[in-house]
C-alpha cells in the first residue's frame, strides 16, 4: 500500500517507521528540518529505537513537505498532528487534524484516513456528520515519549474505534488494525473495535489514569520528604 502519514513527532514518526516495513510510506510535514534529517535516515526525535530502525532495517520510506502530492498518491492517510490541550479554554485545538482531514478530501477522497491524535469525545462523529461518506477510523495511541517504537513493535493493545453500522467502515478498521499487528514483533495481540465515541474515551481515560498515577507518586514523595524519609535512593 501507499500510506501517508503526516506529523513527524513521536506518535508519527514511530508509526511511518512501523509501517514502512511492509509498506511504502511517505512522511509529512510542516517543518523542512524535520523532513530534511529524516530524508538522510536521521530520526528528529530522540528514540533509540527509531534510530536503530533508521540506520539498519530496509525500510521504504521518504519525507516531504507536499502533503497534496503524498496524499494524492495514498491508500491511507495516518493523522498523528498536534492537537495541543488548552487548560484556559478548557478544549483540544484539533484544527490540524480537521485541516489534514479537509485537505485529503479535496486530494484524494477515496483515500482511507486513521486519526492518530489525541481528540475529544465525539470529534471523529462529528466529522463525519461534516463531511459525509468521508473514510475516517479513529485508533488511540498508547505510547511512552522516547519508546515509542517498542512500544509499537510489542503493543500492550490495539484499538481501532469505527462505525459499528457502516460495513465498509468496519472492513477499514480490521484493515488498519492488521497494518498494525503485521508491523509489530509482539504476535497475538489484544485488538478490540468499536465504537468511535468508546474509542475516544479509552484515550481519554488513559491519559487521565498516567496523569493521576504520576501525580500521586509526586505526592507520595513529597510528604515522605516532609517526615524526613530519603526518596532518592
Amino acid at each position: 500500500m501507499n500510506i501517508a502519514v503526516v506529523g513527524i513527532g513521536y506518535v508519527g514518526l514511530a508509526m511511518a517507521v512501523l509501517l514502512s516495513q511492509r509498506h511504502h510510506v511517505t512522511a509529512v510535514d510542516i517543518d523542512a528540518a524535520r523532513v530534511k534529517r529524516l530524508s538522510r535516515r536521521q530520526a528528529p526525535i530522540q528514540d533509540a529505537d527509531i534510530e536503530a530502525y533508521l540506520s539498519g532495517h530496509e525500510l521504504d520510506l521518504t519525507a516531504t513537505l507536499d502533503a497534496a502530492e503524498a496524499y494524492r498518491q495514498a491508500d491511507w492517510v495516518v493523522i498523528s498532528t498536534p492537537t495541543n490541550y488548552d487548560p484556559h479554554l478548557n478544549y483540544f485545538d484539533t484544527s490540524s487534524v480537521e485541516s489534514v482531514i479537509e485537505e485529503v478530501l479535496a486530494v484524494n477522497p477515496r483515500a482511507y484516513m486513521a486519526v492518530k491524535s489525541t481528540v475529544p469525545v465525539g470529534f471523529t462523529q462529528r466529522m463525519l456528520e461534516k463531511h459525509p461518506g468521508a473514510r475516517l477510523v479513529f485508533s488511540p495511541e498508547f505510547l511512552r515519549e522516547g519508546h515509542a517504537l517498542s512500544d509499537n513493535l510489542h503493543p500492550s493493545r490495539i484499538i481501532v474505534g469505527t462505525d459499528m453500522q457502516d460495513d465498509r467502515l468496519v472492513e477499514a478498521a480490521h484493515t488498519f488494525a492488521h497494518l498494525l499487528q503485521e508491523g509489530a514483533i509482539k504476535e497475538n495481540i489484544d485488538t478490540l473495535f468499536m465504537g468511535f465515541t468508546e474509542a475516544e474515551a479509552v484515550k481519554l481515560f488513559a491519559n487521565t489514569y498516567l496523569a493521576l498515577r504520576v501525580a500521586y507518586f509526586n505526592e507520595l514523595d513529597t510528604y515522605a520528604e516532609s517526615k524526613g524519609l530519603n526518596t532518592k535512593q
